[in-house]
């Protein structure tokens, strides 16, 4: 019982710290907890900002080898760095799924 509590308040933490503050209440309404997606992101270079849905992740090099908790659905991976031009790219987040992102930037030749 207690390691269940704990896995909840864990998830409800990462919920907020991942920006999804607003769903996470509609989902325990439902009476749905536990239904997550991973997403782990490689970008080039390590400098590079990292935003999921408009949220700041951090940078690519804060992200190396971590899996990100997302919730099952559509997002958008927008990833920004000074001299490369900015990508966004929809991803689809399938329950109980792993997905890995690997993004190199191309150079902004203005």
């Amino acid at each position: 019982m207690r390691s269940r509590v704990r896995l909840v308040l864990g998830s409800l933490v990462l919920a907020a710290l991942c920006g999804w503050a607003s769903e996470a209440p509609a989902q325990m309404a439902s009476g749905v907890v536990g239904d997550s997606s991973t997403l782990t992101i490689d970008v080039v270079p390590l400098y590079a900002e990292v935003r999921l849905n408009g949220v700041p992740l951090g940078t690519a090099h804060d992200l190396v080898a971590k899996a990100i908790p997302v919730l099952p659905g559509s997002h958008v991976l927008e990833v920004v760095a000074p001299g490369y031009l900015t990508a966004m790219i929809p991803v689809g987040a399938t329950s109980d799924w792993a997905t890995r992102i690997w993004l190199q930037l191309v150079p902004d030749r203005k």
